[in-house]
């Protein structure tokens, strides 16, 4: 009976709350993990207790899972519960009340400006990968974007004379680079960039196609394996350490998310959009690597 009513349940959730596939199995999940729990106690799952929810939180503690997954297993038992009562197959909500435990945010991680030293004065070497990797992380480290932004620039993105690049995908927008990236992205595009016939991607595979998102990020974990094992690095903490550093340097806050691509409310104010000329400004006179 149990499997029937999970399955009618699941059933609920994807015609009347439109979620996604992961969602729904992991609905799915949370639930089935729980009434296997209640099995093994001989409990019914039409008979639980608030009590015997709280003890299978309590359980999922001692087995060291996070506060951020207990959460979203008491969030599916709720769920399942509240669709019970709702269906009259239960006469009580034995989760009505049961608050969940509070997720401890975790603190910001941004590398300092040693570091992003360190990893760019790494010996990238000289041929085809170690040119693209040197521009990458130049690139990203100089713009704050973000692996989707990289990964869809296009040779015709940049401009190495002026020093910036243009991003389309979103709203479009203009960014200076400093001159160690376009120093990179000079001898990358000029040695190392060996594009397949039509290929205008900036960054490309060692097959000479575009660049994927998974591919960027096993770059930027390689070279901080080889700098520092266990150096907390990211594409996101590169696009944060850019933003921490401007910020810290001086930056105003308008202009820096201005170059994230950040959609600021400004309300009525009116005030005037950063200048193209005003962004250059501030870029080289705040970004460590200008």
């Amino acid at each position: 009976m149990a499997e029937s009513v999970v399955g009618e349940f699941l059933e609920f959730l994807k015609k009347n709350k439109r979620l996604s596939k992961n969602t729904l199995e992991s609905y799915s999940r949370d639930v089935e993990q729980f009434l296997t729990y209640m099995n093994e106690h001989g409990i019914n799952f039409c008979s639980a207790k608030k009590s015997t929810i709280v003890n299978y939180l309590y359980f999922l503690k001692q087995q060291g899972k996070s506060q951020a997954t207990i959460s979203r297993a008491l969030s599916s038992i709720k769920a399942f519960y509240h669709y019970l009562f709702a269906k009259k197959k239960i006469e009580e909500d034995p989760s009505y009340g049961i608050n969940a435990p509070k997720v401890e945010k975790k603190e910001s991680v941004t590398l300092t400006v040693e570091q992003v030293d360190m990893l760019l004065s790494f010996d990238f070497g000289k041929d085809e990968k170690g040119l693209r990797d040197k521009a990458l992380i130049e690139l990203m480290y100089a713009s704050g974007l973000k692996v989707s932004e990289v990964i869809s620039l296009k040779i015709e993105d940049v401009n190495l004379t002026s020093g910036y690049i243009v991003v389309r995908s979103g709203k479009e927008r203009v960014i200076p680079i400093g001159s160690y990236a376009v120093a990179a992205l000079q001898e990358y595009i000029e040695k190392g960039r060996k594009p397949k016939k039509g290929e205008k991607a900036l960054f490309l595979n060692l097959r000479g196609k575009r660049l994927t998102r998974q591919g960027c990020w096993k770059i930027i974990k390689e070279y901080a394996d080889k700098i520092s094992p266990g150096l907390p690095l990211t594409p996101n903490i590169l696009r944060k350490s850019f933003a921490q550093h401007m910020l810290q340097n001086g930056a105003d806050l308008k202009t820096v998310q201005e170059m994230l691509g950040y959609e600021a409310d400004f309300g009525n104010n009116l005030l005037p959009l950063v200048s193209r000329s005003k962004m250059k400004e501030v870029y080289n006179k705040f970004h460590p690597r200008a």
